[in-house]
Formats: structure tokens, sequence, C-alpha cells
């Protein structure tokens, strides 16, 4: 039993095969101009980064996740150990591209890392391997997406250069024979690599342009922090309007403006030197028109007459 795990496990481990793919071929022109410059001044830091999306979070485990409720993968940083090497390999690319100089150097080149899908053979065992067990009949891959940024400083403007890769990984038990050839880790590296130099001869071409000299790349504004911080508690608000509350040279306070009098009541509107105000005699409202009502009744015994009937005016 113990020797059927090991040759499972084996199968497992050896039956697959990683391909690179993407954005990452380098012209050759570029690259022997590149190399044969030496007008141009490098970077004196190289600044360098790398993010993780993993394959499958850290918590997850066979039957969780749902469709309402589906398993959220939040990045991490790499391992130390990996993001040590990356940082050294990405030095030395750009060293020997003559794009990098700590001494004769000037302002910084910030490279930016992110990885979708990185897997571990841990992984595997516990979600991927057991989910598709038909990987020995029918062929399974997984994808791991590399996005590269480069990021600096030209005397006027501030530049990005981006690269994209892919290392596809394919599982089968006929990939055995390619395994030595083509492992996972082994073309991770070189896609690194690949990247790398497209990434520098990309960044060489923006710098020439831009005039051959690196500027001051500003520094990434850290997380959770006010990007201009206050210099202290608010002041208090000024009340200098108030009434009694005014400045030093006004220690009365704001005085409002004394009204306009000038204007002269007219003579026709003055009665013994005094204006006005109510007239003499009292204003009688007019007697109401009451032609519209029907004549009295006679005082005779005789019937009265019929009303005349109204007058229909058409609608306006």
């Amino acid at each position: 039993m113990k020797k059927l795990t090991f040759l499972l496990a084996a199968a497992a481990l050896c039956g697959c095969a990683s391909f690179n793919s993407g954005d990452i071929k380098v012209r050759r022109e570029t690259a022997a101009a590149m190399l044969a410059d030496r007008e141009i001044t490098p970077f004196a830091d190289v600044q360098v980064s790398w993010r993780v999306f993993p394959y499958r979070a850290p918590t997850d485990s066979i039957g969780e996740g749902s469709i309402s409720r589906p398993t959220v993968i939040k990045p991490v940083q790499a391992e130390p150990g990996a993001a040590a090497d990356f940082a050294e390999l990405a030095r030395q690319v750009f060293g020997e591209a003559g794009l990098y100089d700590q001494g004769r150097g000037r302002g910084a080149l910030r490279l930016e890392l992110t990885t979708l899908g990185k897997w571990t053979y841990g992984d595997l065992f516990k979600s991927f391997l057991v989910d598709t067990g038909f990987i020995f009949i029918i062929p399974a891959s997984l994808r791991e997406n590399y996005y590269l940024t480069a990021d600096f400083a030209a005397p006027e403007k501030q530049v990005r250069v981006e690269t994209e890769g892919t290392n596809k990984t394919t599982f089968h038990l006929l990939m055995m024979p390619l395994y030595p050839f083509a492992p996972p880790g082994r073309k991770e590296t070189s896609l690194l690599r690949q990247m790398l130099w497209r990434s520098a001869t990309d960044v060489y071409t923006r710098l020439k342009a831009a005039g051959g000299v690196p500027a001051e790349l500003p520094k990434a504004a850290a997380k959770n922090e006010p990007a201009v911080p206050m210099p202290g508690p608010p002041l208090p608000p000024d009340r200098t309007w108030l009434p009694g509350q005014g400045p030093a040279d006004n220690a009365a306070g704001i005085v409002p403006e004394k009204p306009d009098n000038t204007w002269v009541v007219p003579e026709s509107q003055k009665k013994d030197g005094q204006p006005v105000t109510q007239p003499s005699e009292p204003i009688k409202p007019a007697e109401a028109s009451r032609s519209w009502l029907p004549p009295p009744a006679p005082t005779t015994g005789t019937a009265p007459a019929a009303a005349p009937a109204p007058q229909e005016t058409p609608d306006d």
C-alpha cells in the first residue's frame, strides 16, 4: 500500500511539464543598441516587490465554498526567499543591460511583480489532484499569470512599462519524460528572466526618448496614512463678527449705518405741517348694483306675472 501511494505521488509530481508564453520576446535590434549605448545614465537603485494571489485560499479545502458564498482569495507577499531571489535576479539583469549602477547612477526604478494563481504541490494534493483524478487519462492544465510593471521618472513626467507572461503546467502521465527538461520551478525562473529582459529593453526605449537621464522617483504612499498629515488640532472658528466682539481697533463692534432720511413728504400730503397718514373723510364703498334682481311682486290680488327666464349666454 505504501509503495502504491509512493508511486502515485511520484507520478503526480513528475507527470507534468511547464511551458512559457506571453509578450516576452526581446527585440534583437533594441537589445543590441541598449548594450552598446554608453551615453544613457543608469538608475542608482532598483526597488523590487512581489505579491501573489495563491491558487487556493489558505482556509479553503474540499467541499468549502459555494455559488452564493465563494471563497475570496486575497493577495499576499511572496515568500522571503523567493522575493530575495527575484530582487537579486532583477538587479543582475538590469545591471547587465547597463540600466543599473549604484555608483554612477541617478534616480530609482520601481519593479512590482504580481502573480495570479500561484500553486504549490501541497495545494494540488488537497484540491486539484483530488478533484481531477482523471488526469492520468485526460490531460489537465494550470496557468500562472505574471504581470510586471516598471515605474521611473523622466525629467518632465512619470513613465510606466508593463510586461505580461504566462507559465502553463500540463499534468498527464505521458508528461513524465519531459519533466527533467521543463519542471515548473525552472520554467518560472526562465519566464521571470525573460520578462525582466523584455522590461529592460522597453525601459531603455522610453528613457532614451525622454532624454536618457532619469529623475527622482516620488516615494510610494504608505497604506492607511493620509496623503497630507494634519499639523495639529483644528483652530477654533473666528467669531469676531458677533456684536461686542470686534477686533482690537474697533472695540465697539460692528455698528449698523443710520438709515437714509433724505426723502421729503410732498406738501399736498401734509396737514398743519405734519404728514397725512389717514384720509380726512372715511372712504365708503359704492352701493352694489341690484339690477339683476326680479321686480317686486304686485300688492293686488292678481297672480304675479311669471319672471322672465334668464338669458342664456354662449360659453366662452
